[in-house]
This record gives C-alpha cells, sequence and structure tokens, in this order.
C-alpha cells in the first residue's frame, strides 16, 4: 500500500489578514533583514548605513547601530541572540552588541565589495561573498580572517547547511559551487542550466538537498552528497505558470525585461523538505513540490509581491525566514513586513 506523507499545513482563513508587523526605515530605504529565531524581532539595514533592531510586537525600535558610512547590503542575528552582524558598501563587516549598540569587531574586506553574507548554524563563522569573486570567512568571536575562497565571477549568494558542513555560493556566471567547511575545499560545482546569476539558494533542513534560483527563472534541486540533479523547476518558464504583465521596478535602476521578470529571488524548503516557497521578480510568491518540481499553487496573502533589490546588475535575496518556518520577513522600499507564514498554497487554476 502507497502511503503519501503530506505536510503539517497551517490552515488559514481567507478573511484571516497574515502580516503581523510593518516597520518603517528610520531616513532611506531598507536593503536587507533579519528575523530571530523567535520571530519577535526584526534587524534591518539600509541604504543611507542605518542599522536598528525592532521589536515585532510593539513596532517600535530597540537599538539603534551607526558604523556603516553607506548602503548595508546583508544583515544576521547569530543564534545567543545578544549579537548581530552587517555588511556593506563601505566593504566593512561589522559585529555588533545588541543590547549597547556598539561594535565589538569591524573587519575590512579590502577593495572587494561585500555583497551578500551567510553565518554558520552555531554563529562561529560569517561569510562574505564579493564582487571580485572571493568569499571571505570570518572567525566571529576574534574578527579574524580564517580563509578566502576564490571563483572567476562575482558573487550572488551564500548559505551555510543547517548542518554547518557546506557552504553553497552562487555566482555571477550561473554556477555553484559546494565548498566543504572542514577544509575549505570545493566538492561540487553545479552548473547552472539557465547559464544565468544565481541568486537564490536553500538548504532542506536536513542538509541533503540544495535548491537553486537564477535570474532567468531556472529552479533546480540538487543533492549535496554527489552534486547531482534532483529534480527541476521554474518561474515563468512553464505552461503552468504564464507570465503576468509587466510590472515597473521597485528601485530606479532596475529593469525588468521579458529575459529577468521571471527571476526567482528568494526560496526556502518546509520544514519537512518537502515544498518549496519562492518569490518571483514579478508575480506573488509561489510553492512547488520539491521532489517533482511541479507549480503547487501561489501565496497571494502578500499584499505587496514585489520584495526583491537590484543592485550593480544582481539580484539579492532579501527575505528572511525562522528556523520553524512560522514568521516570514519581505522588504518593500523603506518598509520592512513580518507575516505568520501559511504553508497552504492556493491552488492553480485547472
Amino acid at each position: 500500500m502507497l502511503v503519501i506523507l503530506l505536510p503539517v499545513l497551517q490552515q488559514v482563513r481567507a478573511d484571516e489578514k497574515l502580516e503581523i508587523a510593518e516597520v518603517k526605515a528610520r531616513a532611506g530605504n531598507i536593503t536587507s533583514t533579519a528575523i530571530s529565531d523567535d520571530g519577535q524581532r526584526l534587524f534591518t539595514g539600509e541604504d543611507d548605513g542605518l542599522v536598528t533592531l525592532w521589536d515585532v510586537k510593539t513596532k517600535a525600535m530597540i537599538q539603534g547601530f551607526v558604523g556603516h558610512t553607506s548602503e548595508v547590503f546583508q544583515a544576521a542575528l547569530l543564534p545567543d541572540g545578544k549579537r548581530g552582524i552587517t555588511c556593506g558598501a563601505d566593504d566593512a563587516v561589522i559585529i555588533w552588541d545588541l543590547a549597547t549598540g556598539k561594535r565589538i569587531h569591524q573587519m575590512t574586506t579590502g577593495d572587494a565589495i561585500p555583497f551578500v553574507m551567510s553565518c554558520s548554524p552555531d554563529g562561529a563563522l560569517a561569510a562574505t561573498g564579493c564582487n571580485t569573486g572571493e568569499i571571505m570567512i570570518w572567525d566571529i568571536a576574534s574578527g579574524t580572517k580564517v580563509s578566502t575562497l576564490r571563483h572567476s565571477a562575482a558573487l550572488c549568494s551564500v548559505v551555510f547547511s543547517p548542518d554547518g558542513r557546506s557552504l553553497a555560493a552562487g555566482y555571477f556566471d550561473g554556477h555553484v559551487i559546494l565548498w566543504d567547511t572542514s577544509n575549505w575545499s570545493a566538492k561540487h560545482t553545479l552548473p547552472d542550466a539557465g547559464a544565468a546569476s544565481v541568486g537564490a539558494l536553500a538548504f532542506s533542513p536536513d542538509s541533503r538537498l540544495l535548491a537553486t534560483g537564477n535570474q532567468n527563472g531556472g529552479g533546480f534541486v540538487w543533492k549535496v552528497a554527489d552534486g547531482s540533479r534532483y529534480s527541476s523547476f521554474a518561474g515563468y518558464d512553464n505552461p503552468e505558470a504564464a507570465p503576468s504583465p509587466p510590472v515597473a521596478p521597485v528601485f530606479p535602476g532596475s529593469v525588468i525585461t521579458p529575459d529577468n521578470r521571471s527571476s526567482i529571488e528568494y526560496l526556502c524548503f518546509s520544514l519537512d523538505g518537502s515544498m518549496l516557497l519562492g518569490s518571483i521578480q514579478d508575480a506573488p510568491p509561489r510553492f512547488w513540490d520539491a521532489k517533482t518540481g511541479s507549480f503547487l499553487g501561489t501565496a497571494d496573502w502578500f499584499e505587496d509581491n514585489r520584495f526583491y533589490i537590484a543592485r550593480f546588475g544582481f539580484t539579492f535575496a532579501t527575505a528572511a525566514v525562522t528556523p520553524k518556518r512560522d514568521y516570514f520577513v519581505t522588504l518593500h522600499e523603506n518598509v520592512a513586513q513580518a507575516w505568520r507564514l501559511s504553508w497552504t498554497p492556493n491552488p492553480p487554476n485547472p
């Protein structure tokens, strides 16, 4: 007898408002965000260099942080709940004391611009991916550089696996490299079939699978053990997800064309690893079956579906999700919105 295990879904009434908080930038536009594991605090960076810790329940600022002199590209909260880390266009990587707002360590990437960043699950390491193709690995406790990983193309995304054994990096040339964190060697190089920059990366909770999404709407799931392809899915490149009319870009200078309007901006797995949630550049977020790649439906309970930031011709993920997959954060210009995440997709039209 065939037994099909379905994910446990949070049932949501059609009239239930899932947005639980909205915070506005102090001065400029919010360019990066992180959410605490319990969903109670937001950590945001702005294009003017300001960094802020917010209380989700009260929507009030808990602490402000001053140190960056220009745009903050990425922000992260460390597992101890006491420290945060940011990187920006000023080539600075700063570790913050959340209680006092003071800088614990400030590192520099030199002539390289740290576009993207990820922290290891234990909070010991941070990886910053740069325009030069370098990934700089930092020891967070001491603020010292551990290693530098090199590739010929600029970085679009980096993410540590939940077990901490792998670091996945997506590059502008369409490749994805799986780095071994035990010796910082490249254990697999995954060719992207779309030959487009890879801005979306997500490991399954058990670290066995890696999902990648590129600028042309190509999505793939890979087996981490041997680098083989497990499944594939797509943004608007399949009949079930026909493109909607193009919309105006959120940020001046970012251009939506027939080639990039299906760009997959962000991906995350459901807690059981059976489903994928992804944001598309000009449409509501979409759900796919991780094993078959089939389109399951949209998440049109988002009021504004355009949460992405384009900078320097690259696309960076701007969403954040809690480990339990119960809260989700999106960005739109000067606003960060926290949502109660429902894994109940609206099915596609027959």
